[in-house]
């Protein structure tokens, strides 16, 4: 047994849990705030999968028919489901334009994280700081990455928001007549595996065509052979988040706050 996959999987399953119920607590009791923290979350993961993704790693998923499968792909991998869940969250409860806004603020964060990136690496370094090579390396982006990951990143984001807005208001009527458990209704299950997943693979797809590619004139033989690799790794990982947004509404119920003013609260 691989103990440190064990350990970051069940540290894993512990972040996505407390990110959830913290998420429910928060929209419930401050609805007016809610909006600003899940779009707080969603902005913290896509930094951190920035910073993360500078790290490449291996995902073995065991052998079968008699083929061992083993990708490799950024470690920001295990960030997917959060950033996928989050903008689920925020769709479901306050609406697709307000979803529409996180995207747009998020994609602004991420300008700005390249441009003061850029500047860091302009700054010259201490005499006596022996990593400055090492740093640069890890931290200089491409110009290729940075447009491809800021096209598939607006495409795919905006494509998720539309999709599940419009899965949830086709299946509505059949949501709410559904007598069982809230768990167990699968028009809820429905729409965001399908939103994620489909989503997820688009991505896998947009990214690496442009970046590799179209910008870095790589063969296709060895694009195609990424693309499977990134669409295997981010749609298995990506709706893993699946069962935590389910979660997220059998707690939250019949919450609804497309409607809610954001003002300022005056004191009494």
């Amino acid at each position: 047994m691989d103990y440190n996959l064990l350990f970051v999987l069940v540290f894993w399953m512990i972040a996505m849990t407390i990110v959830t119920v913290s998420s429910v607590r928060i929209v419930k009791k401050y609805p007016a705030y809610g909006f600003a923290a899940l779009t707080a979350f969603y902005v913290a993961y896509l930094l951190s999968s920035q910073v993360i993704a500078t790290k490449l790693a291996t995902f073995d998923f065991g052998t079968w028919f008699g083929y061992s499968i083993i990708l490799s792909t950024p470690a920001a991998a295990i960030l997917y489901p959060f950033i996928a869940q989050v903008l689920d969250m925020i769709n479901e409860v306050y609406g697709k334009k307000r979803a529409v806004a996180a995207v747009m603020i998020a994609f602004a964060t991420q300008v700005l994280y390249v441009m003061f990136i850029a500047m860091a690496v302009q700054i010259p370094a201490a005499p006596f700081y022996e990593l400055d090579v090492a740093w640069t390396s890890i931290f200089a982006l491409s110009v290729g990455v940075t447009i491809a990951s800021w096209i598939s990143f607006l495409v795919c984001s905006l494509l998720d928001t539309y999709m599940f807005s419009y899965i949830k208001r086709k299946l509505r009527p059949k949501e709410l007549a559904f007598k069982g458990d809230a768990f167990f209704n699968p028009y809820i299950w429905l729409r965001s595996l399908l939103t994620d997943a489909f989503s997820l693979a688009i991505d896998s797809v947009l990214f690496v065509v442009i970046a590799f590619y179209l910008i870095g004139g790589m063969p296709w033989e060895v694009v195609t052979g990424l693309i499977v690799g990134q669409l295997v790794v981010k749609v298995v990982i990506g709706v893993a988040d699946t069962p935590w947004f389910v979660l997220y509404k059998r707690m939250l119920g019949k919450t609804d706050l497309s409607d809610t003013k954001f003002v300022e609260e005056k004191s009494v």
